[in-house]
């Protein structure tokens, strides 16, 4: 009976995925695993391709051309410049359409965790543990990344009201899960990555090990505005991994595969690079926003300056989807600032600034630049105003992780400030609402109890 509910289940999953994907479902459904080697078969297929950097999980996680558009929402690069439409993204309403997909594929993914967790029975093996563990720190960054996607952000004062997602952790053929609230999916989160961490899997081999699940428990933490918890999950990743400078800085960036330096986890480490350059060619038709270019008042003598953009101000930088130390720097800098913690705000972001500028002069209160009031980000992620501290962290962060798909994200949990591009002589608007991706409309006829998220009732 439970090998038929099963069958059933993801009978009905493959329904709402390609033609493609359904077959794949379907077969795979028809023989449960029974081994830890058949359970170990689902997870390596998925980092796998997270290794090759090209399809499944690793789209999820971020492929290159995923990373590519975030930018080009964000304000990293110039959209009235670009010199060719190579990159066809003219701002994010040009691709909210396939961007609804991506809910969809998320629980494509999640399935197969689900499958595990639920049913592995060798689970005192060491490849059981290995594989379990790997299984709830993978659902626990799927989740992640759905939040960040397919939810408003967060606001404290109203975790309970914005919509969260379906928290599915068990086939169960007869529910239909509604969304629940952020806050249950961030207690959600927080529950998987601490399980993961528990058991404290530490083989290279299935990338995402404890220490990997501590820095998303940072992210969801610091997404969450829980300063104090992200500050310790934070410290605890870069006590264990100090920041890199130089050298070997600039190798660990530009390198196009391979975890250097201080990264804990990256996708893209054996796969082809065809696909790679491709990218890397089309990111040079459009130039750099001059606002970025701006923050670097060291020029020469700060090693991101000459790594990161050539003469014309088009990006140099390697394309990348990774964890590494230099988030969990930023991220202890902006949480103690938001604590009013001044003094430790300023030794990490004085400690990042060591490491990345050559004869750096370290910030004071006093010696703060002032908030240049023609930012797009006019509030932090608490809807205060910005001060000096707060500006110098965010900015900060944008030189940092530019071409890592994190600035897209900062806007969005910074306000999701409203701003325009032109570009052929129209003007395109990123209106509030769409830092949310939608949710696609044949999910929400087949589940009724879902919600489509603010704005996109109309799709």
């Amino acid at each position: 009976m439970k090998v038929l509910k099963l069958y059933m289940m993801m009978l009905i999953v493959g329904m709402c995925c390609s033609c493609d994907e359904y077959l794949e479902v379907k077969n795979y459904g028809q023989v449960l695993p029974e081994t830890d080697e058949d359970y170990a078969t689902l997870i390596n297929n998925q980092l796998s391709a997270i290794d090759k950097g090209t399809a499944g999980a690793a789209n999820m996680l971020g492929s290159f051309a995923w990373i590519i558009e975030l930018e080009c929402y964000s304000d990293n690069l110039n959209t009235s410049l670009m010199t060719s439409n190579a990159l066809s993204y003219i701002y994010v309403g040009t691709n909210v359409n396939s961007a609804q997909y991506r809910f969809m594929n998320y629980y494509s993914l999640i399935k197969d965790y689900n499958i595990i967790i639920d049913n592995l029975k060798e689970r005192d093996t060491e490849l059981g543990k290995k594989i379990l563990a790997t299984a709830y720190a993978m659902r626990g960054v799927m989740y992640f990344n759905l939040m960040r996607e397919c939810c408003e952000a967060y606001e404290k004062d109203r975790a309970t009201e914005i919509m969260g997602v379906p928290n599915v952790e068990h086939f169960d053929i007869e529910a239909k899960p509604g969304r629940g609230n952020i806050q249950e999916l961030v207690n959600f989160i927080v529950r998987d990555l601490e399980t993961a961490i528990q058991m404290n899997q530490t083989d290279e081999q299935y990338r995402f090990t404890a220490d990997v699940a501590r820095a998303y428990l940072a992210r969801t933490y610091f997404w969450a505005q829980d300063w104090k918890n992200a500050i310790k999950m934070a410290k605890e990743v870069l006590d264990k991994y100090p920041l890199v400078e130089g050298d070997e800085y600039k190798e660990m960036i530009q390198s196009p595969q391979g975890k250097l330096g201080d990264m804990l986890f990256r996708t893209f480490i054996t796969g082809s690079l065809t696909a790679y350059n491709r990218n890397l060619k089309n990111v040079k038709t459009r130039p750099v926003n001059m606002s970025l270019i701006n923050l670097f008042p060291e020029k020469e003598r700060d090693i991101r300056y000459t790594t990161f953009f050539d003469s014309k101000y088009f990006s140099t930088k390697g394309i990348r989807v990774c964890v590494r130390a230099a988030e969990m720097c930023l991220i202890l800098a902006e949480s103690y600032a938001h604590l009013s913690d001044t003094d430790n705000a300023l030794i990490y972001l004085n400690l990042l600034r060591s490491k990345r500028i050559a004869d750096y002069v370290p910030y004071t209160v006093a010696t703060l630049p002032t908030v240049n009031e023609s930012d797009v980000i006019k509030t932090d992620a608490t809807g205060a105003k910005l001060t000096p501290l707060m500006s110098a962290v965010l900015n900060e962060r944008r030189k940092e992780m530019f071409m890592e798909g994190d600035r897209w994200f900062e806007l969005k949990r910074n306000g999701s400030p409203e701003f325009w591009v032109g570009y052929n002589f129209v003007k395109y608007t990123t209106e509030k609402y769409l830092y949310t991706f939608p949710l696609r409309k044949a999910d929400l006829i087949a589940n009724e109890n879902l919600v489509q998220n603010p704005g996109y009732e109309n799709l």
